[in-house]
């Protein structure tokens, strides 16, 4: 009975101990997240964690793009609907990139760097083209 109770303190504790920090991305003074150029000198639990809430922004921008196209009408629906399959092909190279990523072994994981951070700007990129043309058609 006592070991079940020391196994279950210890077991909470080594969980409560696990938790990450609310914001596990480095930010500058303004609240922005690392730039292109930081990359090179993030650890790979850094670069990760920025390429996971960089994803989340991703998202959530293209849901805000989905509800704009809504608002302004068909032309503007109509032209988000042909951007979709590209933004799909991005998104779905970069999760592939990161779990390449994070499949990496220690010593190697650096080489997987570059391919990633490629992956997501090619991925912001066509987010960005995708609100250009969007918005272009109201």
């Amino acid at each position: 009975m006592h070991t079940r109770i020391i196994l279950f303190a210890l077991g909470a504790a080594l969980l409560g101990g696990c938790s990450s920090p609310e914001d596990p991305v480095a930010r500058d003074a303004h609240g922005n997240y690392a730039t292109t150029s930081d990359y090179d000198s993030m650890n790979k639990t850094e670069l990760v964690a920025a390429m996971d809430a960089g994803l989340v922004d991703v998202d959530k921008r293209r849901l805000e793009l989905e509800q704009r196209a809504e608002q302004l009408g068909p032309d503007a629906i109509e032209e988000l609907h042909d951007c979709e399959p590209k933004l799909s092909e991005l998104r779905t190279n970069f999760v592939n990139e990161m779990a390449r990523l994070r499949a990496s072994l220690d010593p190697d994981w650096q080489d997987r760097r570059d391919d990633v951070v490629d992956a997501y700007q090619d991925l912001r990129k066509g987010l960005d083209k995708a609100y250009k043309e969007v918005l272009e058609e109201s």
